[in-house]
C-alpha cells in the first residue's frame, strides 16, 4: 500500500516538475473609459510559473483597482527561436 500511494506522488511531482519548467509573463491589463484595452507585459522576461505567480499576487496587491488586473501567459512555442531555418529554392522565387 507504501509503495501504491508512493507511485502517485512521484507521478503527482513529474506532472508539476513540468508545469513549473513552463515559462510565464505577468501581463496588465487596463481598461480605459472609453472602452480601450490595453495590454502590457510587466517585465522584459519570463519567469516560472512559481515566480509568475509571486509577481502577480503581488501587483495585485499592490493595485487594489478592478480597471488594471493582472495575468499570466504562457510563453509559447511560437515565441521561442525558430528550430528548423527555410531554404529557399529556385521554384520558390517570387517573380
Amino acid at each position: 500500500m507504501g509503495f501504491y500511494g508512493s507511485n502517485i506522488l512521484i507521478k503527482r511531482k513529474d506532472n508539476m516538475t513540468k508545469e513549473n519548467d513552463k515559462m510565464f509573463f505577468v501581463i496588465r491589463k487596463d481598461k480605459w473609459p472609453a472602452g480601450n484595452i490595453k495590454y502590457t507585459i510587466m517585465k522584459d522576461k519570463p519567469f516560472t510559473l512559481t515566480d509568475a505567480t509571486r509577481m502577480l499576487l503581488a501587483y495585485e496587491q499592490i493595485n487594489d483597482d478592478k480597471d488594471h488586473t493582472y495575468h499570466l501567459n504562457s510563453v509559447d512555442e511560437y515565441l521561442e527561436a525558430p528550430k528548423e531555418t527555410l531554404v529557399l529554392t529556385k521554384d520558390m522565387e517570387v517573380n
